[in-house]
């Protein structure tokens, strides 16, 4: 299955035909595209993913540690942080969604560890 997904997400970033351009308009897109610019050391690149004001919040530097971390496998997973009102949160796993047609389809809802918490909430502004 992961090998399947590896190579639909190169066939996807490659394309068949050199004509389309994939666009990052999923998460598992804009994902691919940030690894391949990572891939490839292309900051130029990489910035242009980010929302407007989030440009230049990774530095040059922090680029190039991060593209030291990459592998040329990987597993891409789509999950969504739901973060309640008490403070609580859960985050909710994915399925891969190999079809546009297809609807997003669960797979796992685990609840934070505290300490958890408080790492996605020193990110928060």
């Amino acid at each position: 299955m992961k090998r399947a997904l590896i190579i639909l997400m190169l066939v996807a970033l490659l394309g068949c035909s050199g004509e389309e351009v994939m666009q990052p308009d999923t998460p598992v897109k804009a994902s691919t595209l940030m690894k391949h610019s990572m891939d490839i050391q292309n900051y130029e690149a990489f910035q242009r993913l980010f929302f407007e004001e989030a440009k230049g919040t990774i530095s040059k530097e922090e680029f190039e540690k991060l593209g030291g971390l990459t592998a040329e496998a990987t597993d891409y997973r789509e999950h969504m942080l739901l973060t309640f009102s008490n403070g609580e949160m859960v985050l909710v796993e994915f399925a891969p969604k190999l079809e546009e047609k297809e609807d997003y389809q669960i797979v796992n809802v685990i609840p934070v560890p505290e300490d958890v918490k408080a790492f996605f909430n020193s990110y928060r502004k």
